[in-house]
């Protein structure tokens, strides 16, 4: 049951974005994506209902012109249980219907039957065939926990034939007078286990599979993520949507963010399995609290740079573009710290993704007793595109920077042209910061899915304000 259990869970998983609270983060699951639900899910629950213990049945009848008989049924066993046809659909504004039609039973077990003196027994094989059950899962969210619900609102069945056969006693005429009788009990005993079994498998199995279902994710010692559910699952006629906060929050002190998601324009796309469409939101959320946290910042020492690199980080190579550096601090060593001076912007359109950070460059001179003397201070901006794709279950990124400009704010070495140093930074930039932020986003930000799915077949569209992924999906 818990490959069902997974793919239920990711039915749960796409949006309808018609709320008070816009998401972060919103997913959709197609009728491709129920038909792989229904396939994978209605063979598990196949091996479910064949290990069902029938229980014994006894009782009396009465026949015309032969008076009472006891008899009992017992050692019922499944041989077999087919569900050739079965379909998941989507009932709006409530959740998922499980219907599965043309299935059989195939039992057999021992017989009893007593008539004053007379006694007999055997064997038989029961056939009960053309079965239908349809099955009504309700959706909902917990308002405590943000994590989905799921509960089974009703289960019915009918049995449209029950054959009996009789073997193993001269005497089986016996019981054939009143096999109506015993074909009757038998139906609705099987009837009865059928649900049993299904509403069993929702509340012992389904359920707690959806508690896998992230509400946070850690992403480091700084930052997590919150997929909690700001709306209850919304089914519609063409699919079935989860809506997730999809923000980054500070470990050590969260405060409401100061961006507000925007409402996505999500697409009617039904060739995958699945749709997540993740908001710029999600992105400057991350941008917000990591600048806030004061972490985007990194110190570029020579020690960093290649010691091949015919380019040192020392008052030498400064004192070639500004003569009063080398003249006052001869051959000593150069710090740059560099930092972002407000959190980092992403849009997203249908070109692309972007970012204009605006950054700071404080240099100093290293001096002989390790302390600090500052030497100018720069404003750098830059336009930046992002790539992003999904590795497993995980969000990555890389940047690619393109061409930087330069603006001097202080200088306590006197009035310089930034221009000359125009081929410095950026040289240091591409040598010691884009491959850290990189190495950094390879690894990536855990998606919201439940344990063991895969998704595969992925293919990426910047849509305006939020990036659409399509994939199919492998539970294993």
């Amino acid at each position: 049951m818990a490959r069902w259990a997974a793919l239920v869970v990711l039915v749960v998983v796409g949006t309808a974005v018609a709320v008070a609270t816009n998401p972060g983060f919103v997913a959709r699951i197609t009728q491709k994506g129920l038909d792989y639900a229904s396939q994978e899910g209605v063979a598990r629950l196949r091996k479910e209902l064949e290990k069902v213990k029938i229980p014994d049945i006894s009782g009396r009848t009465k026949i015309k012109h032969f008076g009472k008989v006891r008899y009992s049924i017992y050692s019922l066993v499944i041989r077999r249980f087919q569900l050739p046809t079965s379909r998941i659909t989507l009932v709006p504004n409530v959740g998922l219907k499980l219907s599965i039609s043309h299935a059989s039973v195939a039992i057999s077990g021992k017989w009893k039957a007593r008539k004053s003196f007379i006694k007999t027994r055997g064997n038989f094989d029961l056939s009960v065939e053309d079965i239908s059950i349809s099955v009504h899962l309700k959706l909902g969210s917990n308002s405590n926990s943000g994590q989905p619900t799921i509960a089974c609102s009703s289960c019915s069945n009918s049995i449209n034939r029950v054959r009996l056969h009789v073997s193993g006693s001269r005497l089986g005429w016996l019981i054939r007078l009143f096999r109506k009788k015993i074909e009757s009990v038998l139906r609705k005993t099987i009837s009865r286990e059928i649900c049993k079994v299904v509403t069993k498998a929702v509340s012992s199995e389904l359920q707690p599979y959806f508690q896998t279902l992230p509400v946070t994710a850690k992403i480091d010692a700084v930052a997590g993520i919150d997929y909690s559910m700001v709306a209850p699952p919304i089914a519609t006629a063409d699919s079935l949507d989860l809506q997730l906060k999809g923000e980054f929050f500070s470990l050590a002190h969260r405060t409401p963010s100061p961006i507000s998601p925007s409402a996505l324009a999500f697409p009617t796309e039904h060739d995958h399995m699945v749709y997540l469409g993740i908001s710029d939101y999600f992105f400057n959320t991350a941008s917000f609290v990591y600048q806030r946290a004061g972490v985007l910042k990194l110190t570029l020492t020579d020690d960093m740079i290649p010691k091949e690199s015919k380019l040192r980080l020392t008052t030498k190579l400064f004192g070639t573009i500004i003569p009063e550096v080398t003249r006052r601090f001869p051959n000593r060593k150069v710090q740059i710290l560099l930092s972002v001076s407000s959190p980092p912007h992403l849009t997203v359109n249908p070109t692309g993704l972007a970012l204009t950070p605006e950054l700071e460059a404080q240099t100093f001179v290293v001096l002989p007793n390790s302390s600090l003397a500052p030497l100018f201070w720069l404003g750098l901006s830059t336009n930046v595109s992002v790539m992003v794709g999904v590795n497993s279950d995980r969000l990555i990124g890389e940047l690619t920077m393109g061409t930087l400009r330069l603006k001097l704010k202080h200088s306590d070495v006197g009035p310089f042209s930034v221009q000359s140093l125009q081929t410095v930074m950026n040289y240091l930039l591409h040598l010691l910061v884009l491959p850290s932020v990189n190495e950094r986003l390879q690894k990536g930000f855990a998606l919201p899915l439940p344990a063991r799915i895969q998704l595969f077949n992925l293919v990426l569209q910047p849509r305006r304000d939020f990036l659409l992924f399509g994939a199919d999906v492998h539970y294993g």
